[in-house]
């Protein structure tokens, strides 16, 4: 399956592929293994170094990813569009906002400034970034109080399935 993040207006921003590892009551749950590439178009921007986990839920405004051992960051949290979904295709549109939660502990609302600078440049409507905003909120109480499924319980689980399901490695 690919997963697809556009900036406003379909600009390309990052893509990959991910296995479909399957749904539960938080959501849909996305494997990303080690060594795949992430994709700007049609030109690759990186090699992944760590697996990831990555939770989509339908009519979210936001998206959550688990990155196994990451050296600084324990949970990242993109916020944008609700995602679109085909068959073999997750899409949603990347509105900048991120909360992280650090290993030391932090939680963070990161890359305000470039949501700032987007709102003008590829002029998001401003129900969009109300839309926006309302979700960087909300996910930052929800992480800061480690609520579920920011808590990580439900996603060691999915760690636990992945690995026990020996995927094949993707090189898309």
């Amino acid at each position: 399956m690919e997963y697809v993040t556009e900036k406003w207006g379909g600009r390309p921003h990052k893509s990959g592929h991910v296995h479909l590892l399957g749904e539960d009551e938080h959501g849909v749950w996305l494997w990303g293994p080690s060594g795949r590439t992430i994709w700007r178009g049609q030109e690759p921007i990186f090699t992944t170094e760590q697996d990831a986990l990555i939770l989509i839920v339908d009519g979210a405004w936001w998206s959550a990813g688990w990155w196994e051992d990451h050296p600084d960051v324990a949970l990242y949290v993109d916020v944008g569009t609700p995602p679109a979904r085909t068959p073999d295709r997750l899409t949603s549109v990347d509105l900048d906002l991120d909360v992280a939660r650090f290993c030391d502990g932090r939680v963070e609302i990161l890359d305000r400034d470039e949501f700032e600078l987007h709102q003008v440049e590829l002029a998001y409507p401003s129900e969009i970034v109300a839309a926006a905003e309302r979700a960087a909120a909300e996910v930052l109480s929800l992480v800061t109080r480690n609520a579920a499924p920011f808590d990580g319980i439900a996603a060691s689980r999915w760690f636990e399935h992945a690995r026990a399901a020996e995927l094949p490695p993707l090189d898309g």
